[in-house]
């Protein structure tokens, strides 16, 4: 190779270097500035803004879902008189019909048996001598006022025609 044509070489690939290195450069110092930022206004507007807002959108209409069917479960237990909110009624349970109650339900047993039920201990509070049904199937005593202190216990009778008085939200399966 003529030293004419290595001297073009090396002159085409310097003034390549130069082009490359002044493109880097001009792209870096340009990057994120106020003339061409890192996040667009038309990004935040058409893509990121609607993303999110389809998001809380989502949630919210699932607590709203939520909510209403919880409060049309409370207001179909009141039209069934399966809720009671003030004083107390009187309740007739068959054999094996079970209420389960919600936190500070009161129940007194006037006629028939039944014996506490749910998940949790203590099952009830006896209020009449201040002590605890704390397993199911313990029997209440008749004329005793108890109290659910944890929700979804409550009591189930074995006997037919079981009469309890009983005040507050609770349900009979």
């Amino acid at each position: 190779m003529s030293k004419g044509k290595k001297m073009l070489i090396a002159l085409a690939v310097l003034v390549a270097v130069a082009l490359v290195s002044g493109l880097t450069t001009m792209a870096v110092t340009n990057y994120g500035s106020r003339s061409d930022p890192l996040v667009t206004l038309s990004y935040i507007e058409d893509t990121l803004t609607p993303a999110i807002m389809d998001k809380v959108n989502g949630s919210i209409d699932a607590k709203a879902k939520e909510l209403e069917e919880s409060f049309s479960e409370i207001v179909s237990q009141s039209a069934s008189g399966g809720s009671q909110q003030s004083g107390f009624s009187v309740l007739t349970l068959s054999n094996g019909q079970t209420v389960t109650c919600e936190v500070g339900v009161e129940i007194m047993l006037r006629i028939g048996s039944a014996v506490s039920s749910g998940p949790d201990r203590p099952r009830l509070v006896d209020e009449t001598d201040g002590s605890s049904l704390m397993d199911a199937n313990s029997a209440l005593k008749a004329n005793h006022m108890y109290m659910v202190t944890i929700r979804g216990n409550g009591i189930k009778a074995t006997a037919n025609n079981t009469k309890v008085l009983i005040r507050g939200s609770y349900t009979v399966s």
